[in-house]
């Protein structure tokens, strides 16, 4: 054979294996740490807020990107993280209160964690990731789950009863004692079965603190399950009440350095009704009233903060032993909180509002190092919700996305590229009320047909509701557009303090928005007059609109 030709076919056959080479070299996955927060509103370092001190998550957000306009599903835990985890809206999946158990009531769902399992993926999780104990936790969800050992360690759910905190309860831990509540102040909520509206340092070690464990279980997997392509979901539980943290969280946070939010004496006169009981109704928290009574205003702020910067520092160890195993290469960190939390703003404490104290959140995505297509320290001003988590992470993870999944991924930003997407998103804060954010504008539209409208750009405290001001019908007009049609009911009505839902069936359900313990606990049964004032009212008036309150029957 000539030499050209045995050349050629020494071409052609290294060709031929070259090729099957580059075909059935399987691409590699890669890993993620998908870090959820409890409670956590905007006070972080790089969203701006100059108290908090976040060192770990600033040095997240320079090395990716910071979504600074990010808004939540619903600003309850439940409901929030049945639609990230879901990937569907409240108004889709019904899911709009923490009472939700997903074997229950969305059997069919395949959740996030267990589309990664069917596509590849080790699934690991600890702390607090789905709403609920470990009950609640779809069997399919994880490979491996360490459960979560409640947001009130180091103290006990029994030893924060309110029944033995008459007016106090001591409790002894490695031989100091605790004088229970530690901030002194009685329980607004007091037909709940456990006092946790409480905070103050708790000088006790940190392996008795429920994210501390969390965080070292985390950090042990990452040694073992280095070498395969894995899906990990810390939930860390602060800043979520009591905020008890290590003494030395709370030193970081002088009482009397420490910048209370702004508070206008007559901050709640320009909102309707319902607002107003929202406001000042203690549902999820305590009341301001309580807090001015017994000057405990300041060290709540200064506990909050130092509950942020607990779950700082153990972010940044988790980063640590990621860096430690050269892990960084080929793991993105997705770092997002379920909602906000007010801490007076609007006289409210606590969460379940559509004010943007409640409905913004924090939300990072960091890529891998040395991608090259994505950029570092990038402040992201588009409006997302965190229902774009899905979609978004199927596309990192490069598998297919759910019909079901309701949000837009955020590849194409992540990437520098177009975002086919209107600057605007939906937070569903009950049955019928929802928030219209955009960067300009908050529309908040309640279920009895009222309305508030707040200037972001000009009044980010929100502190003036320009709902009735004439010259703004037409943005009120362009963002009622988005608020989201619910087909379950045919009216949503309000009577005084009463919160009434009409189904498509015709069924009445009836809620009393200030029944104490009672607030989401339909009684229509209880009161059979009132359910038949409302069916003879639609009958004689039949109502064009869908909601709208009734003075007087």
């Amino acid at each position: 054979m000539k030499a050209k030709q045995i050349l050629l076919i020494s071409i052609i056959t290294a060709g031929f294996f070259s090729c099957n080479t580059l075909v059935e070299t399987p691409v590699e996955k890669p890993n993620i740490v998908f870090i959820a927060i409890d409670d956590l509103n905007d006070w972080v370092g790089f969203l701006g807020h100059d108290q908090a001190i976040t060192p770990n998550m600033d040095r997240l957000a320079g090395n990716g990107y910071s979504f600074v306009n990010a808004h939540c599903p619903a600003p309850v835990c439940g409901p929030s993280r049945t639609a990230i985890l879901s990937g569907m809206q409240p108004v889709t999946s019904g899911i709009y209160d923490n009472n939700i158990k997903f074997s229950r009531d969305l059997p069919e769902v395949v959740t996030l964690p267990e589309h990664f399992r069917k596509n590849g993926y080790r699934v690991y999780g600890v702390g607090k990731i789905f709403h609920g104990g470990a009950a609640n936790v779809p069997k399919d969800a994880f490979d491996e789950y360490a459960g979560r050992t409640g947001s009130s360690a180091p103290f006990t759910t029994a030893e924060l009863q309110n029944s033995k905190q008459k007016p106090f309860h001591e409790v002894t831990k490695l031989g100091k004692t605790f004088r229970l509540p530690l901030n002194g102040m009685p329980a607004d909520r007091y037909w709940n079965k456990a006092h946790t509206f409480d905070w103050g340092p708790v000088d006790l070690p940190d392996g008795l603190f429920s994210d501390r464990k969390s965080a070292d279980w985390a950090i042990d997997k990452l040694e073992k399950i280095k070498d395969q392509p894995f899906f990990l979901a810390i939930g860390f539980e602060r800043p979520h009440q009591p905020l008890f943290n290590p003494k030395r969280f709370h030193d970081l946070y002088p009482l009397d350095k420490i910048t209370l939010p702004e508070v206008p004496d007559g901050d709640l006169d320009d909102l309707p009704y319902r607002s107003k009981q929202l406001a000042l109704y203690p549902k999820t928290s305590g009341r301001h009233e309580t807090l001015l009574k017994y000057d405990e205003w300041p060290n709540a702020v200064g506990s909050y903060l130092a509950s942020v910067s607990f779950v700082d520092e153990l972010i940044g160890e988790v980063v640590e032993a990621l860096n430690q195993h050269e892990l960084m290469k080929n793991t993105w960190v997705v770092l997002w909180s379920d909602h906000g939390w007010h801490l007076g703003e609007k006289f409210h404490w606590g969460k379940a509002t559509g004010w943007y104290r409640s409905t913004r959140v924090p939300f990072l995505i960091v890529p891998p190092q040395g991608k090259k297509q994505f950029k570092k320290s990038i402040r992201v001003t588009k409006t997302v919700n965190l229902l774009d988590l899905a979609p978004t992470m199927a596309d990192i993870a490069g598998i297919s996305k759910k019909t079901h999944w309701e949000g837009t991924s955020l590849m194409p930003i992540l990437k520098q590229q177009q975002f086919d997407r209107a600057d605007v998103t939906i937070t569903t804060f009950s049955i019928g009320s929802h928030t219209v954010s955009t960067p300009h504008w908050q529309l908040i539209s309640y279920f009895d047909g009222s309305y508030e409208l707040y200037d972001l750009q000009n009044d980010p405290n929100q502190f003036n509701n320009i709902a009735d001001q004439a010259e703004n019908h037409g943005v009120i007009n362009r963002l009622k557009k988005h608020v989201p049609i619910e087909p379950r009911w045919n009216y949503f009505i309000r009577y005084r303090d009463y919160k009434i839902l009409v189904n498509k069936e015709g069924n009445i359900q009836v809620f009393n928005q200030m029944l104490e313990g009672r607030t989401d606990e339909d009684i229509a049964s209880e009161v059979p007059e009132l359910v038949q004032k409302v069916n003879t009212y639609l009958e004689i008036n039949k109502p064009k609109q869908n909601k709208f309150s009734i003075e007087t029957f």
